[in-house]
């Protein structure tokens, strides 16, 4: 984890970034893998968003995204911790789609969508 510039600028394009992978997870015909994958990916984003504008980075290495989703969630006012059991849930279902293939239950994409997308709310609520 290290300090940087504030940058609201940089925040909100992280968020557009997020929508984005939001908006693609839910395009027709794309099967619960790719799915799990693009939510997890959205999370990272919004993640991203609420650092930046906290004046917060990541850098990468072994455990960086459940860090950054801990951090980020941290941002927030009030009790995260079902949230962040939920965002590391679909994390996992993200590793599992990733590098173990088999099959991903749309109950738990269904979850992961969810998660993320109450996440990325809290994440507009922050970033201006």
């Amino acid at each position: 984890m290290e300090r940087v510039f504030e940058d609201s600028v940089t925040a909100r394009e992280f968020l557009r970034h997020a929508e984005g992978f939001f908006a693609d997870a839910e395009a027709t015909g794309l099967n619960a893998p790719s799915r799990a994958v693009l939510l997890h990916q959205a999370a990272v984003s919004a993640c991203d968003a609420i650092l930046q504008s906290a004046g917060l980075r990541v850098t990468s290495g072994d455990g960086s995204h459940v860090l950054r989703i801990e951090v980020a969630l941290e941002q927030i006012e009030g009790n995260t911790e079902e949230l962040l059991e939920r965002l590391d849930a679909s994390r996992v279902r993200r590793n599992e789609a990733s590098h173990q293939p088999g099959f991903a239950a749309e109950a738990s994409v269904a979850e992961a969508r969810d998660a993320t997308g109450e996440l990325m709310e809290l994440a507009r609520g922050l970033v201006r």
